[in-house]
C-alpha cells in the first residue's frame, strides 16, 4: 500500500524553518566507496537468480496463458507460456513477485532466496459495487480524468506534461458524495507514456483511493517498466538526475549505505502547531470543489465558494502557512537505524515525525565546473533546500533493501517526497551514475 499526504502550503510553511544549511559535499573517494558498494550488494551478492513456475486459475486449477509475471517497480519481468509457465532470469531477487491476467485479481507473492519455484492461483475477477454503478467512457473521463492524472503523476512534476495515459477509455471512476471520496480501477493495465523518462508503465491497479476532505491518497498498484524509445535527448540525463537525487529511492539507498550526509541529506526531529483554521477552510473548499467537479464544471472553473465575500476570506486563509508554530532539532539519523546482517536488510524505526532536508545543486545536476560558472554557464551556483515530513501509519519497522525501497511501505511523506509521483519515480533495478 502507497501513501501520500500533502498540504496545499506546506511548502511555503517548511521553506521559513531551514536557511542556508551547511552540507558537505562527498569526495570523490566516498563516490567511489558507495558505487563499489552497491554493486557488490546488488550484483555480486546475488549474482543470477531464476525464478520460475505456473499460473494457474484457482477454480478449475487449468493453466493460464498470456499471464504478466514481474518484479513489482522493476523492468523485470515475463509472460507465461500456453502452458501457464514462467521463467525470469535477474541478476537479484525483488520483494514482490506481481502476477496479473485480464478478467482475473493480481496477486503479489513475496519472493526468497530459498524458494525460487512457484505455483500460483489467480481467481477470476468478481462484480463489486462499484462495477455495477460505474461504466467506463469518454464521459467518465471527462469529468474525472484530469484529477486523476494530476493525483497519479504528480502536479508539481517538470515532466507531467511529457507523461500520457494511454487507455483511458479502460479507468471507471466511482465518487462517494457523502463522504467525499473518488475511486478509480481498471480491469486491464492502465499504460502511461513517460516520454521524459524514457519508459511506458504497465499499472496493474489493485487501489485508487482519494480523499478530498483531507487531500490524502491511499494507492496500491503493481508496476511494470518498459523501456521507451524516444530518440535522442541532450536533456535526458539532467531529467534522470532531477528525479532520482532527493527522491525516496534516493533517501533510502543513502540509509541503507548510511550515507546520508554526504548524499546531501539533512534530518531533523520536527514539532508544530497546527492551524486550524486553514485546516476547516480547506476541508470546506475541497468538499465544495469535489460536488463541483462532480456536477461536470470544469476544476480550473471552480472557485472557492458561490459567496464573494466567502471566496474572498477562504484565498486570504489558505494563504496562510499550515502552522503557527514549529520547532526542529537537528538529529543523529543512525539512532533509527539497525543492520539485519542475516537478511542483508536496513532496519529504521521511526517513532517521531522527521524532517528530511535535501541540498539540490542545479549545478552539480548539470555537471557544471567552476570554469562553466564563470564563462557564464549556469546559475552561479544554485541550490534549493527540499523538505519533506516524514511519520509511519504503523507501528511496524521498515525494512530496507539495497535498491532502494521499504517493506511495508507505510511511510507517510508530505512535501517534495509526497508531491514527486509517478512521473519522477524510476524502477528499483536503475542505477545512478553521477
Amino acid at each position: 500500500m502507497t501513501k501520500f499526504l500533502k498540504g496545499s502550503g506546506l511548502n511555503a510553511a517548511l521553506a521559513k524553518i531551514i536557511r542556508d544549511s551547511a552540507i558537505m559535499y562527498k569526495t570523490l573517494l566516498k563516490q567511489t566507496i558507495l558505487f563499489l558498494c552497491f554493486t557488490c550488494i546488488a550484483g555480486g551478492a546475488y549474482a543470477q537468480s531464476i525464478v520460475q513456475g505456473w499460473v494457474l486459475d484457482a477454480a478449475t486449477k487449468q493453466p493460464i496463458s498470456h499471464a504478466s509475471v514481474y518484479f513489482g517497480n522493476t523492468q523485470i519481468g515475463t509472460a507465461t507460456n500456453d502452458k501457464g509457465q514462467f521463467e525470469i532470469q535477474a541478476k537479484r531477487l525483488y520483494n514482490e513477485l506481481v502476477i496479473s491476467a485480464v478478467g482475473y485479481e493480481s496477486t503479489m507473492v513475496n519472493t526468497s532466496v530459498n524458494h525460487t519455484n512457484y505455483t500460483i492461483y489467480l481467481k477470476a475477477k468478481t462484480s463489486t459495487l462499484m462495477d455495477v454503478t460505474v461504466r467506463a467512457g469518454k464521459k467518465d473521463w471527462k469529468k474525472w480524468g484530469t484529477l486523476f492524472s494530476r493525483i497519479l503523476l504528480g502536479k508539481y512534476s517538470h515532466n507531467f506534461n511529457a507523461c500520457k495515459i494511454l487507455n483511458p477509455q479502460d479507468i471507471k471512476f466511482y465518487y462517494n458524495e457523502e463522504e467525499h471520496y473518488l475511486e478509480a480501477s481498471s480491469d486491464k493495465p492502465i499504460l502511461i507514456e513517460n516520454k521524459a523518462l524514457g519508459y511506458t508503465l504497465h499499472l496493474d491497479m489493485n487501489e485508487f483511493k482519494y480523499d478530498f476532505l483531507n487531500d490524502a491518497l491511499s494507492y496500491s498498484v503493481g508496476t511494470y517498466y518498459e523501456n521507451l524509445n524516444t530518440g535522442f535527448n541532450k536533456y535526458k540525463p539532467i531529467i534522470i538526475k532531477m528525479a532520482y537525487l532527493g527522491s525516496k529511492m534516493h533517501f533510502y539507498r543513502s540509509l541503507y549505505s548510511q550515507t546520508l550526509n554526504e548524499e546531501n541529506f539533512e534530518v531533523y526531529r520536527y514539532t508544530s502547531i497546527k492551524n486550524t483554521v486553514k485546516e476547516n477552510v480547506f476541508i470546506r473548499v475541497q468538499r465544495y470543489k469535489a460536488d463541483e467537479i462532480a456536477k461536470g464544471v470544469k476544476e480550473e472553473d471552480i472557485k472557492l465558494s458561490d459567496n464573494r465575500d466567502t471566496a474572498e476570506y477562504y484565498r486570504k486563509v489558505l494563504l496562510q502557512n499550515d502552522v503557527l508554530k514549529w520547532d526542529t532539532t537537528k538529529v543523529d539519523y543512525k539512532q533509527y537505524l539497525s543492520f539485519d546482517s542475516v537478511k542483508n536488510k536496513m532496519i529504521f524505526k521511526l517513532s517521531d515525525t522527521l524532517m528530511v532536508v535535501y541540498k539540490r545543486d542545479y549545478d552539480q545536476i548539470a555537471n557544471l565546473t567552476r570554469s562553466h560558472v564563470a564563462n557564464g554557464h549556469g546559475h552561479g551556483h544554485s541550490v534549493a533546500f527540499l523538505k519533506t515530513l516524514i511519520c509511519l501509519n504503523s507501528k511496524e519497522d521498515i525494512i530496507i533493501d539495497s535498491a532502494g525501497y521499504g517493506i511495508p511501505n507505510i511511510l507517510q511523506a508530505s512535501g517534495d517526497m509526497g508531491n514527486r509521483r509517478l512521473a519522477e519515480q524510476l524502477p528499483f533495478d536503475f542505477v545512478y551514475s553521477p
